[in-house]
């Protein structure tokens, strides 16, 4: 089955459910229809939509999630209930193993990292200090410095010069666009990680606090490069930016974007499934070995 992520972006929207449908409706006429069974998310981008208590329950039964924003910025989530497929996967996880959770992170900052590098090489950033680093670092990675150096050679890419990543820098447009990607990332993920069987309070690496979930911010990290990469590719093909053209391009390039796994691929909006899945596995056999994760290829 082909998943979709549906936008809705016009204020004074309706989406009810009919017959199986997500019916949008605007000023009485039908704005569009989709099976609700092919949703993998909706994105609701301002607060002047109303939505049926018949089309949440619908996604929630079908394991899709409806993500909330104000002013284009992610603010909330709706998800199904959480569930437990295996014990061991619970249990485990929830005893905190701290030489399991290392070795995952570990993995994750290296998948960061890599894709960080493979990012800038595709946007032709090549023979960079961070990919030479990169690659003498081996198991030992200061994620600080990768950082800095990365958005030092990232955000020129975009005309930014000077800039870094400040997700509360409303003066500039790249730190809010990569907020939305990121916000909207994080909530595909947190939909993975629920229907896989984990929790998303308990992290690998990031600690609970309030209002946060951290296994979704420590999951997210290797695929920050893909939303990186989708908005240096929205920035070559749009003259005028604006926030409602961007939503749509990267909503389009979560279905489009391929991600490489043995011989074959899987799209990047699946991606977060096969990590979570995996990640369960880890826990039940207690084996890193297990997690596989995307790369972004050059």
């Amino acid at each position: 089955m082909s998943y979709h992520v549906l936008h809705v972006s016009d204020y004074g929207c309706k989406l009810v459910k009919e017959r199986g449908l997500l019916v949008c409706k605007k000023n009485g006429f039908v704005a569009g229809k989709i099976a609700l069974e092919d949703l993998r998310a909706v994105i609701l981008l301002n607060e002047m939509v109303s939505i049926s208590g018949a089309v949440i329950s619908a996604l929630a039964d079908s394991d899709a999630a409806i993500i909330h924003c104000k002013d284009f910025k992610p603010i909330g989530i709706t998800i199904p209930n959480c569930r437990t497929y295996d014990a061991r996967v619970v249990l485990n996880q929830a005893s905190g193993n701290k030489n399991l959770n290392e070795a995952i992170w570990r993995r994750l900052l290296h998948a960061k990292i890599e894709n960080n590098v493979a990012c800038l090489e595709r946007a032709g950033v090549v023979n960079s200090r961070i990919s030479a680093m990169f690659q003498e670092a081996k198991g030992n990675l200061n994620e600080a410095w990768f950082a800095r150096e990365y958005w030092k050679k990232y955000f020129p890419l975009l005309g930014e010069y000077g800039k870094r990543r400040d997700p509360g820098d409303k003066s500039s447009r790249a730190n809010q666009m990569l907020n939305y990607g990121y916000g909207v990332m994080g909530g595909i993920i947190h939909r993975s990680i629920i229907v896989s069987g984990l929790n998303s309070l308990l992290g690998v690496n990031h600690k609970t606090y309030y209002k946060n979930t951290p296994l979704v911010y420590d999951l997210i990290e290797p695929f920050r490069a893909f939303v990186d990469y989708a908005l240096y590719e929205y920035s070559l093909s749009n003259v005028d930016t604006n926030m409602r053209s961007w939503c749509v391009h990267f909503g389009r390039f979560l279905a489009d974007m391929r991600v490489k796994k043995n011989t074959g691929s899987v799209k990047l909006l699946d991606a977060s499934d096969i990590m979570c899945e995996s990640l369960a596995n880890v826990y039940r056999h207690k084996k890193a070995d297990n997690l596989w994760l995307p790369r972004l290829t050059t």
